[in-house]
C-alpha cells in the first residue's frame, strides 16, 4: 500500500516538473507509481485569506483537485503551515522559468481592539476550517449510526410527567428497562434511518438522532424516573435512553483521497432533500471497516443514461461522467457521513462514490505491490 502522505516530489530527484498549455503540472513520483498535480492556469498571484473562506476553497483557487492540496504546499517549504491560515494572511503565487511554482506566506496583523483609554489588545485568530462546519455540526453533535444490537436492550421512554406524551427541559419522564444508578446521565435519542447496502439485506446500522439528555432520579424496579436536562425536541413515548460516547470527535479534516480502491454509494440524504448539491451532507454505505477515514475525497459518478439507437434498433448505456466530490466528516463502522464539497449536476441517492480519477490508477497500482 502506498501512503498519500509519503508521495513527495524534492531536490533529490524524485520528482519532475512540465510547463504544458499555460498550466503548470508537478509531477509527483514514488516507486511505480506517479501522477500530475494541476496548477489552475487562473490561478491567483495574490490571495488574501478571508473570513468564511475554507482549506477546501483555497486549495481550488491554485488546484484542479483540491484534495492534492499536500503536494503543493508540501513542495513549497515558506508555506509552514497549510491547516494554520488565518483571515487576513496574504498568499502569494510564484512561478520563475525553470522551477516548480513556490507559495509564500505572509501573516495577517489583524486588527486591534481598543478596550480601556490605556489597553490595546489583539484578538485571537481562529484558523481557516477545513469545510464549513455549520454545515455539518449537528451531525457531529446529535447523530450517531449504531449496530442494530445495542437498540435491543435500551431503555425506551414509556411516559412523561402527569402521564404526558410529551416531555421537554425541566420535566420528568418515565422509562422502562435496565438504567444505570441515579446520578448517571443518558442520552435520549429518536430511531431515524434503517441503512442497508443496495441491494442487501442485512442492516448497516441505525441512525439515531439526539433529542437531548436526561439524568436518572430513581429507580424502582425495572421502571427509571429521570429528569430532562435539555432538549431541543419534544421527546414522546418510544425515544431511547442510551449512554453513547459523544467525545473524540473530529473537528479538523484535511482533505486527502484514500490510499486504497474504493467504491462506495450514496444511501441517503439525511435532511430529506430531494436534490443533493454543494454543502449537503449525504450517508454513504462504506465506514471504518471497509478504510474509509476522516478526511478522505471520494468522486460522484453519475451512471450513464441508457439510450435507444435508432438505427441498430437496440439500447445502449452511456458511459457514467463525473458529476462532483465529497469529503468524509464522521465515520461509523460500515457508514459514513459526507459533505458534498463539488456538483456540476444535481446528485442523487444511488450514485457511485470512487477514488478520484487522477489518482486511481496511482492507488491502484499501489495495492498491487
Amino acid at each position: 500500500m502506498i501512503r498519500s502522505n509519503r508521495v513527495t516530489a524534492d531536490a533529490g530527484g524524485r520528482g519532475w516538473r512540465l510547463a504544458l498549455m499555460g498550466a503548470w503540472l508537478i509531477f509527483l513520483a514514488w516507486p511505480g507509481v506517479s501522477w500530475a498535480l494541476a496548477l489552475k492556469p487562473g490561478a491567483p498571484a495574490e490571495y488574501r485569506v478571508q473570513p468564511g473562506d475554507t482549506l477546501w476553497s483555497i486549495a481550488a483557487r491554485y488546484l484542479d483537485s483540491p484534495w492534492q492540496w499536500r503536494e503543493l504546499w508540501r513542495h513549497n517549504p515558506q508555506l509552514d503551515s497549510p491547516t494554520q491560515l488565518y483571515p487576513g494572511d496574504v498568499i502569494t503565487l510564484t512561478i520563475a522559468a525553470g522551477d516548480a511554482p513556490t507559495l509564500d506566506l505572509q501573516r495577517g496583523r489583524g486588527q486591534t481592539v481598543r478596550l480601556s483609554p490605556t489597553v490595546r489588545r489583539a484578538p485571537t485568530r481562529e484558523a481557516v476550517p477545513s469545510l464549513p462546519l455549520d454545515r455539518v455540526k449537528v451531525f457531529l453533535d446529535a447523530y450517531q449510526i449504531v449496530d442494530p444490537a445495542r437498540l435491543e436492550n435500551a431503555p425506551t421512554v414509556v411516559a412523561g410527567q402527569a402521564q404526558r406524551l410529551l416531555s421537554g427541559a425541566g420535566d420528568t419522564l418515565y422509562a422502562h428497562g435496565d438504567l444505570p444508578a441515579a446520578g448517571s446521565r443518558l442520552g435520549v435519542y429518536r430511531v431515524g434511518n434503517d441503512y442497508h447496502a443496495p441491494g442487501g439485506e442485512a442492516s448497516l446500522g441505525f441512525e439515531l438522532h439526539r433529542l437531548g439528555h436526561a439524568s436518572v432520579v430513581r429507580n424502582v424496579g425495572d421502571v427509571g424516573e429521570l429528569e430532562v436536562l435539555d432538549a431541543v425536541q419534544e421527546i414522546r413515548g418510544g425515544d431511547l435512553l442510551m449512554a453513547l460516547d459523544e467525545g473524540g470527535i473530529a473537528t479538523r479534516f484535511l482533505p486527502r483521497a484514500p490510499e486504497m480502491p474504493l467504491v462506495a454509494t450514496i444511501l441517503s440524504v439525511p435532511s430529506g432533500v430531494r436534490f443533493i448539491g454543494r454543502n449537503d451532507v449525504v450517508a454513504i454505505d462504506r465506514g471504518r471497516d471497509d478504510g474509509v477515514e476522516v478526511g478522505h475525497v471520494l468522486q460522484v459518478m453519475r451512471q450513464g443514461e441508457r439510450v435507444h439507437d435508432d438505427v441498430r434498433d437496440t439500447w445502449v448505456t452511456l458511459p457514467d461522467t463525473e458529476a462532483g466530490a465529497v469529503m468524509v466528516f464522521r465515520v461509523f463502522d460500515h457508514v459514513s457521513y459526507a459533505l458534498v464539497m463539488r456538483a456540476s449536476q444535481a446528485l442523487a441517492v444511488g450514485d457511485r462514490l470512487v477514488v478520484p480519477a487522477d489518482l486511481r490508477d496511482a492507488v491502484a497500482g499501489g495495492s498491487e505491490r
